[in-house]
């Protein structure tokens, strides 16, 4: 068995290899997909480079894969499961969401009974506590995050085994919670036919709340993208302070949504390189506050426990998980006959 995995984003696409099934993930490669017409230019570049010969490739996606063709949310690249298939010269192929991928790493959460091989658990998975809680593992654990897109996937324990719950939860309608919030829904329905959360949570949301902001402020107008407003926020500007402090306050809405929608009790953690990089804008307060404001349930939503993953390759290391897994085998995979 030779297996290359894939995360494919809406503006990176992250590889690695596995030699074998006993062995570790290496070889990790990041491309820029504006650089490549395809993804089959992509791979077979990664391939080229590091001299590789595989029989099967397991790939998460951003964007919906139940279809043999396959189309990314937030770019160009598209392709037929099929056609990649033969084209590679595979034995298999697994393609799906991405964030089944990064929520697939942490199934042990809900089947791990003892305490403290828990705890050890959650230090191995690189989760960092953000909120106090007990996880109901019987209940979907919620994983999400802001990247290109807004990625959002639950996992349910069914007796001994769990499965992911896919969907394109960062589509929703973004629903404000206060007035500012329904200011930033007017400002942006002038340019949009709707706003989804995506919209206001993952890089292009830091932009469109930073341009916010300056309007309001009737600040000199700076058109940068979503690092460069980071880095001004590290430098104290307001309107970039602003943009990520309300960035995180409406995820914190889409998760609690979320919540309510799937009785998500096991647990929620937020994934993805934005929020490893701006993990001090985001804090308990920030949940607290919004909790608070749904009396009746805030003993509900508090009694949830919350993590940051601060692993960057949980996609790759999640494809290959899932690219193992005799659930996926039966339901996703697609073999050359």
């Amino acid at each position: 068995m030779s297996l290359i995995v894939a995360d494919v984003g809406g503006t990176n696409a992250r590889l690695a290899f596995q030699k074998n099934i006993d062995s570790e993930i290496s070889l990790i490669e990041n491309f820029l997909c504006s650089e490549f017409k395809s993804l089959e230019d992509i791979i077979s570049t990664y391939k080229q480079k590091h001299n590789i010969f595989n029989d099967h490739i397991s790939i998460g996606v951003a964007g919906p894969c139940e279809d043999d063709d396959v189309l990314l949310s937030n770019n160009h690249i598209k392709f037929n499961k099929i056609e990649l298939l033969k084209n590679l010269k595979l034995k298999s192929l697994l393609v799906i969401n991405d964030f089944v991928a990064q929520s697939f790493v942490f199934k042990d959460l809900l089947l791990e009974k003892n305490e403290e091989k828990y705890k050890t658990l959650l230090k191995k998975l690189n989760l960092k506590k953000i909120k106090h809680g007990t996880s109901n593992k019987n209940s979907p654990l919620l994983v999400t995050g802001p990247g290109t897109g807004l990625g959002v996937c639950n996992l349910k324990k069914i007796d001994n085994n769990v499965i992911p719950i896919p969907g394109e939860g960062g589509n929703i309608y973004f629903s404000p919670s206060n007035s500012e919030q329904i200011e930033i829904l007017t400002h942006l329905l002038k340019s949009h036919k709707y706003v989804s959360f995506e919209d206001l949570v993952s890089g292009r949301g830091i932009e469109n709340l930073f341009n916010f902001y300056q309007s309001k402020n009737r600040s000199q107008i700076l058109k940068i993208k979503a690092r460069e407003i980071a880095d001004l926020a590290d430098k104290k500007n307001p309107n970039a302070i602003s943009a990520i402090t309300q960035m995180y306050k409406i995820l914190v809405i889409s998760i609690i949504n979320n919540i309510f929608l799937n009785g998500s009790l096991g647990g929620v953690i937020i994934c993805g390189g934005i929020s490893i990089k701006l993990q001090k804008f985001l804090n308990q307060d920030i949940f607290l506050d919004e909790f608070l404001k749904i009396d009746q349930y805030f003993d509900y939503l508090n009694d949830i426990p919350i993590y940051l993953c601060e692993n960057e390759s949980n996609g790759l290391i999640g494809a290959k998980e899932c690219f193992h897994d005799s659930y996926f085998k039966k339901t996703y995979m697609i073999y050359n006959k």
